[in-house]
């Protein structure tokens, strides 16, 4: 599952703000492919720049508030002007990258919807918070595989080390105690040394 923004700015507080809605941020250049694992891109823009047909959203950062109506004639996806607060840019990307989202997962009796953030199993709804709604959707992607706590801190928290932290743990306690509370079949399964993993019931 694509969860990386790749950035050619570097905005103060930006990486957590990113990281809160289950992304990692990367700072670099652009090239002629992406690559597999970006979700958006932040480009800086100016006058004569062009924005790349492609099925990865770029959002034009403008150094004027004037620029940005040119930004989205030439095909952004969203623009702004820097300065921006970092939370603020981080809930624009999350919207572009679920709206180039194909709509629904569907696992067993369970409903994921990408677009509007929505789960529900068996038609009830589960309210969850952005960090838990990540967290499904990349056991979602696996569903049948068992996926490695290392994995889960550097796809979902977007950390590349190890924080020596029961954040895996807790966080998928609280999912599973949301996903399967009331459900006769549970559908997340932890096994010490494998992992998490996601099944159809």
């Amino acid at each position: 599952m694509e969860r990386t923004i790749l950035s050619e700015i570097d905005i103060p507080l930006l990486d957590q703000a990113i990281a809160q809605r289950g992304y990692a941020l990367v700072l670099g250049t652009l090239c002629a492919d992406p690559g597999r694992g970006v979700a958006a891109i932040l480009r800086v823009w100016g006058p004569g720049i062009r924005i790349r047909c492609s099925h990865v959203p770029e959002i034009a950062v403008a150094g004027c508030s004037a620029w940005l109506t040119a930004a989205l004639d030439a095909g952004a996806a969203d623009a702004v002007s820097h300065p921006v607060d970092p939370f603020e840019l981080a809930a624009r990307v999350d919207v572009r990258v679920r709206s180039h989202m194909p709509g629904d997962t569907r696992i067993g009796d369970l409903r994921i919807d990408r677009v509007h953030r929505a789960v529900a199993r068996d038609g009830l709804p589960i309210p969850l918070v952005p960090r838990e709604f990540a967290l499904l959707l990349y056991l979602a992607e696996r569903r049948g595989e068992f996926v490695s706590r290392r994995e889960l801190l550097e796809q979902v928290w977007g950390l590349r080390f190890d924080p020596g932290t029961n954040v895996v743990a807790v966080h998928v306690s609280k999912l599973r105690a949301k996903i399967d509370r009331g459900f006769a079949s549970p559908m997340i399964r932890g096994v010490k040394g494998l992992g998490y993993r996601l099944d159809a019931v």
